[in-house]
């Protein structure tokens, strides 16, 4: 659905500073208004103090009723449109449109705010309640395709929602993450005529596919793009990293890219490496996920294990280099475990598990 707006011509506005440019900007449109109008549009779009009113909340603090209130706001919008074919709105909207244009057409509402906005939550509205009163900046937002977002044209939508429903497809066929490279990749593979830098402007505006903190696409509620617990936080490390770490540096390392909103305690995250069977201690304090091919047990058990799968007598420096890649343990530990004459016997420098 896209949001248009009825405006009109001329009268002076202009007087925000740098740092508030749009608030200014806004406060000015509304000094046509009578005080009531003005500070029910303020409350209404979070100009005063950053904090947006209900309809209800605003028709109680008047005593009038929330149809009322919808009625004052479209009337003021109407008659704020005369003031925006003024310089310093059309100014103000050129910056807009420029940075709309730059990312080809379209853009997230939420990253032209970042963009704009060093002043706080009433400069934020007023960036948004700005573009409202634009004839220009058109809003649209689909359900479940595409996040709100500004654009100049409403031709690009249908483009922007085959290009999010191709990615969705090919992220859920192929039930893994990936990089914007690779994404980007299998999507010019399908859609040839779109630019690449097009492709990605457009999955920045995906509603349900979502970057993790490690920079990896997926889908939104999938446990590697948005980690529920300790748990789910613990295995998005170890498989990010892609190698066996000690639990300390795993909670570091939660915190660091703020996986959780809380701070992860090294104890906290202990606890939850032992409960799973997905994890396998290695070495001390130091895990590995078991799909790497890491399995539980002592060190003999893990030297049986070998010796029953290679199905031969294995030579010591055989034994110790196949133990090393499923166990951070030292050499000396290794032998010690191999001379227990009670599980295994050695014959012409060769190990095997005794009968």
């Amino acid at each position: 659905m896209v949001n248009n707006k009825e405006k009109g011509k001329n009268s002076k506005i202009g007087s925000g500073d740098k740092k508030s440019l749009f608030l200014g900007l806004s406060n000015d449109l509304l000094l046509g208004l009578n005080q009531r109008s003005r500070e029910i549009v303020q409350k209404r779009f979070g100009l005063l103090n950053g904090n947006r009113e209900t309809l209800d909340k605003i028709g109680r603090h008047y005593g009038i009723t929330r149809e009322r209130v919808r009625q004052i706001i479209f009337e003021a919008l109407r008659n704020i449109s005369a003031k925006t074919e003024h310089e310093s709105f059309v100014s103000a909207e050129e910056k807009i449109i420029f940075t709309i244009n730059k990312n080809d057409g379209i853009i997230k509402v939420s990253e032209i705010i970042e963009k704009f906005n060093s002043n706080g939550q009433a400069e934020a509205n007023a960036i948004k309640f700005f573009a409202l009163c634009s004839k220009r900046i058109l809003e649209a937002e689909e359900k479940n395709v595409f996040e709100k977002i500004w654009t100049v044209s409403e031709d690009i939508l249908s483009e922007v929602k085959k290009t999010l429903t191709e990615a969705e497809k090919i992220v859920k066929e192929e039930k893994k993450l990936f990089s914007d490279e690779e994404i980007i990749e299998k999507l010019f593979s399908a859609l040839p005529h779109l630019p690449k830098g097009k492709i990605l402007n457009f999955l920045k505006t995906s509603a349900n596919i979502k970057k993790n903190k490690f920079g990896k696409r997926g889908m939104k509620n999938w446990a590697e793009v948005s980690p529920k617990g300790t748990r789910e936080r613990v295995h998005l490390v170890l498989k990010e990293h892609k190698k066996p770490l000690h639990f300390v540096e795993i909670a570091s390392l939660i915190d660091k890219f703020e996986l959780g909103k809380r701070k992860a305690h090294p104890q906290t995250v202990h606890n939850e490496l032992i409960k799973d069977e997905r994890f396998v201690l290695i070495g001390r304090g130091i895990y590995a996920l078991k799909e790497w091919g890491y399995s539980e047990g002592t060190i003999q058990e893990v030297i049986k294990n070998i010796l029953q799968e290679k199905k031969k007598p294995l030579k010591k420096e055989e034994i110790i280099e196949e133990v090393l890649r499923v166990r951070k343990v030292k050499k000396t530990t290794i032998s010690i475990n191999l001379n227990n004459a009670k599980i295994f016997e050695r014959e012409d420098d060769c190990y095997y598990i005794k009968k």
